[in-house]
């Protein structure tokens, strides 16, 4: 599965979780060739501001201005984007959790779970 099919189905299925359907209302571009590059996400009327808002309530980088109706996204919103609507398994804690408790841990807190 490539990056843009994994976005796309990202972004379908954030939008069936804020109660949207939105399948037809967008469109996404890669502007790049590597695999974590930027894409325009050109997202149609009139549901373009219902999926931006479902969309930057699940992720904190998505850009706030979508009134253009075309959005720039950076390869660390496009990740961010794709890890928010991934089931995260039982026992998973990312790898910044890891170094987060690492660092507690660095600090003195004997409480902090050991990685």
């Amino acid at each position: 599965m490539t990056t843009k099919d994994l976005l796309e189905n990202s972004i379908m299925k954030i939008s069936k979780q804020a109660g949207l359907e939105m399948s037809d209302t967008f469109h996404l571009t890669p502007l790049s060739r590597d695999p974590g590059g930027l894409f325009i996400m050109e997202v149609m009327l009139p549901g373009r501001e219902r999926l931006c808002e479902a969309i930057r309530n699940a992720v904190t980088g998505f850009p706030s201005d979508s009134e253009s109706g075309r959005i720039v996204l950076l390869p660390e919103v496009v990740d961010e984007i794709i890890l928010v609507a991934q089931p995260i398994p039982a026992g998973f804690l990312p790898a910044v959790g890891r170094e987060a408790l690492m660092d507690v841990d660095r600090n003195g807190d004997k409480n902090a779970p050991r990685v």
